[in-house]
């Protein structure tokens, strides 16, 4: 995943910090992680992320699409991963990869390196085989 530039939008610390952690080792640059939708368009205002993994519930407050929609507007591939049954994601929206939790952070991996069409690690794959996004 060399090349690539994933923005993380996750507001539980340590989901947020793993998901970075095995992206990073997957060989992909981190923009964050962002703890709220707030923190995002301020990064998204910055710089071009070739892609983003990003939570709904942010902060407590329900499901947010915002992000999302900048996300999709800028033409950003995303991977929402959500506790969220994935039907709650508008029609809008349909297109980008949804993934429920929990899930595997390898899964999360695999889903943006099949995105950008390029090679996650084995290695990646080791560190994040027993760990799982709740």
């Amino acid at each position: 995943m060399a090349g690539c530039v994933v923005l993380v939008v996750e507001d539980e610390y340590f989901i947020a910090t793993d998901t970075a952690d095995a992206l990073k080792e997957a060989g992909a640059i981190v923009l964050g992680p962002c703890p709220g939708p707030a923190e995002a368009m301020r990064i998204l205002s910055e710089f071009r992320p070739s892609h983003a993994v990003l939570d709904l519930n942010l902060d407590g407050s329900g499901a947010r699409f915002e992000v999302a929609r900048a996300l999709k507007d800028q033409h950003i591939q995303s991977v929402i991963v959500t506790g969220y049954d994935p039907s709650i994601v508008p029609a809008d929206l349909a297109d980008t990869l949804c993934l429920q939790k929990p899930v595997l952070y390898h899964e999360v991996v695999e889903a943006v390196a099949a995105q950008s069409g390029r090679y996650a690690t084995p290695r990646a794959w080791g560190w994040t085989a027993d760990h799982a996004v709740r």
